[in-house]
């Protein structure tokens, strides 16, 4: 999953930089695609790795390595969660923006505002959990790191926080504003006139909502299963092959956001089309270029011509 969600993530960052995307002015929230495929693959390496680390090499860079990579990557992991989920709030408003109004013309719809949006959401949940970089993580007098901290007890408490923060906050807004979305897609679907501008957002809406759903059918059972039920299901074998499940669930969201992209994003499907097979965009032929053929062809006919007199 690492090397194939590194792989399709590279890609569907360098295909939403590709020239079909770039007019990020009539289409803000192509920023928003290209900020959560590097979030998604920067989630790659966090627990996704560790689970590979221990099975492996038997150590863990969030656990076991050095007390400077609990803290990163304790850090990073919930860091990329948070911007992940909220960022994921904000594309689903966007849709809702687009589909609903004939001109869409909000601060929210504006391409600088996109970008304020993006750098505002990561600053702040960089300073919400710099805690985890100060406090967290420490050698106890055997030498052993311990993932916690000796001010406050972390756990289980900061995992309900970020079931809270990555999970039940988002969910509402996303079910919210995709529902509404959806309405709004019904109704274009069955409208007999509609606007070109509403049109035009239809295929991205979709791609949009398909992913935020299954964001949260990924990512909700394993957080809950942290959050709440850890020491019951860790106690027994079938209870952590039960969360081993729930975690290699929540693991697959990042691989899987480049084929429904495929799926269900026709113009994405041809620029990776294109891309893939380098096509180059096909010049369309000027009368310049049709009278010149044309007198080619008088050219090659015209022997025959005389051989038949």
């Amino acid at each position: 999953m690492i090397i194939i969600g590194t792989v399709f993530n590279l890609l569907t960052f360098i295909i939403l930089c590709q020239p079909a995307f770039r007019d990020t002015k009539v289409r803000p929230t192509l920023h928003y695609m290209r900020a959560l495929a590097l979030i998604d693959l920067i989630n790659l390496y966090g627990w996704n790795l560790d689970n590979y680390l221990q099975i492996v090499h038997g150590f863990t860079l969030n656990d076991s390595y050095t007390v400077a990579s609990c803290k990163f990557f304790t850090f990073l992991n919930y860091v990329t969660l948070h911007i992940s989920g909220w960022l994921r709030i904000f594309i689903c408003f966007d849709r809702y923006l687009c589909l609903s109004r004939v001109q869409p013309n909000t601060w929210f719809n504006r391409s600088k505002s996109v970008l304020i949006i993006i750098f505002g959401t990561t600053i702040f949940f960089m300073l919400f959990n710099l805690h985890l970089l100060i406090f967290v993580c420490y050698r106890n007098d055997s030498g052993q790191i311990v993932r916690s901290s000796k001010l406050y007890p972390l756990y289980p408490i900061y995992n309900q926080i970020n079931l809270v923060l990555y999970n039940g906050i988002p969910l509402f807004f996303m079910v919210l504003f995709n529902s509404m979305s959806i309405y709004h897609l019904i109704r274009l679907r069955y409208a007999t006139i509609v606007q070109n501008s509403r049109i035009r957002h239809r295929a991205i809406s979709i791609t949009i909502i398909s992913t935020t759903f299954l964001f949260f059918v990924t990512g909700t059972p394993s957080s809950i299963s942290y959050s709440f039920f850890y020491g019951t299901l860790a106690a027994t074998v079938t209870g952590r092959r039960l969360m081993n499940a729930f975690a290699a669930i929540g693991y697959t969201f990042p691989v899987l956001s480049f084929p429904i992209y495929l799926i269900t994003f026709s113009e994405f499907r041809r620029a990776t089309i294109g891309l893939v097979m380098r096509n180059r965009e096909i010049q369309p032929v000027t009368n310049g270029t049709r009278q010149a053929h044309m007198t080619n062809m008088e050219l090659q006919h015209k022997p025959n011509t005389h051989r038949l007199k």
